[in-house]
């Protein structure tokens, strides 16, 4: 952003540039379902800095654009999740997901929101339907492995002559444990990438997790990125000037819904064939076919023997059967046949 009046209006850090700029940190929840992943819900963040003054001097806060919103309405709410912690909305969003009917089978986040914390929030959703994955820092944070506390560092130091192996499959060496992240059950995972000397963390709270598995699920998180990108450089994202924190979220909201139609619209002509589409009904459809051929084949023979003996299908069946319980049965069948191939023009 370019303008200093812009309602919660913030500097931020650029890992791009490396230094602090104006704008809005952007938290973004999207679904992955095997093959289209679709944004749901977002917020935009300010950052209030160690000195608690977004980084503007006090004739630049009081300058910045300022409205009444009524707390009833959806504006206030979201003005409000713009001052609010993100890792508070993250577990907000979850939430919201799940009773809006999007059941994921895991959270996959990086490093930044991996904490005791949002584990505890994931596994209390859906009674424990959901799992975490996700990166961690090689930081200070303790786990409990074998009834003893020690972090990342330690923990490699420790197991990596006796617990360590190779990963043909992803070329990189790696350590695997189970231990604890403060009350919770996790499967702690240390990566070294080939010739690489740095380590990386990974932990997941699903404790059956293979190594391989739980790496090809973290690389899932690649399509958040890949989504950012699009959306920033085909659709505007974050381009909109106005200094009304609505307009704000309206261009993001507007933006986000261009990208799932284009979405879908490309899964639908191009990712998805007809037999994929039909994969579920698969069992009815062979059902249905050798029901179809059974109906053909009884037909035909109903036909045979009524032009051998001279009868039609309702009086053979009707000579054949004593029982006048299942002759009525039977002229039933008879009827359903002949309805049949008159709709599918099927002769003897």
């Amino acid at each position: 952003k370019s303008g200093v009046r812009m309602e919660g209006i913030s500097r931020v850090f650029d890992h791009v540039k490396g230094r602090c700029v104006l704008g809005y940190k952007l938290l973004l929840c999207a679904f992955f379902d095997g093959k289209t992943t679709i944004p749901f819900d977002f917020s935009l963040h300010q950052e209030k800095g160690k000195q608690g003054d977004c980084g503007l001097t006090k004739q630049q806060r009081r300058k910045a654009y300022h409205t009444k919103r009524n707390t009833g309405n959806p504006d206030y709410k979201r003005f409000q999740e713009c001052k609010m912690s993100k890792m508070e909305v993250a577990m907000d969003m979850l939430r919201r997901g799940w009773k809006m009917g999007l059941h994921a089978k895991y959270v996959i986040t990086d490093s930044w929101f991996t904490c005791e914390q949002l584990m505890a929030c994931v596994r209390s959703i859906g009674k424990g339907a959901m799992h975490f994955v996700g990166l961690a820092k090689m930081g200070k944070t303790k786990y409990t492995v074998s009834g003893r506390k020690k972090n990342a560092a330690e923990l490699i130091a420790t197991y990596e002559r006796e617990r360590g192996k190779n990963c043909r499959k992803y070329k990189c060496r790696y350590i695997q444990l189970s231990g604890h992240l403060g009350d919770i059950p996790v499967r702690i995972f240390l990566i070294k990438y080939g010739r690489n000397s740095a380590w990386n963390v990974l932990l997941t709270t699903d404790t059956t997790m293979s190594f391989v598995k739980a790496f090809e699920v973290y690389q899932i998180r690649w399509n958040i990125e890949v989504m950012n990108k699009e959306t920033k450089q085909y659709l505007g994202l974050g381009g909109y000037q106005g200094c009304d924190f609505n307009g704000q979220i309206a261009d993001a909201t507007l933006c986000y819904l261009t990208y799932t139609v284009m979405a879908l619209e490309k899964r639908f002509t191009e990712y998805q064939t007809m037999g994929e589409l039909f994969s579920d009904m698969e069992d009815d459809l062979m059902a249905l076919t050798l029901w179809k051929r059974v109906l053909n084949c009884i037909e035909r023979i109903l036909r045979i023997l009524g032009e051998v003996l001279g009868l039609t299908p309702q009086h053979l069946m009707a000579t054949i059967s004593g029982n006048d319980k299942e002759m009525s049965k039977i002229l039933v069948m008879a009827e359903a046949l002949e309805k049949w191939d008159e709709v599918y023009g099927h002769t003897a």
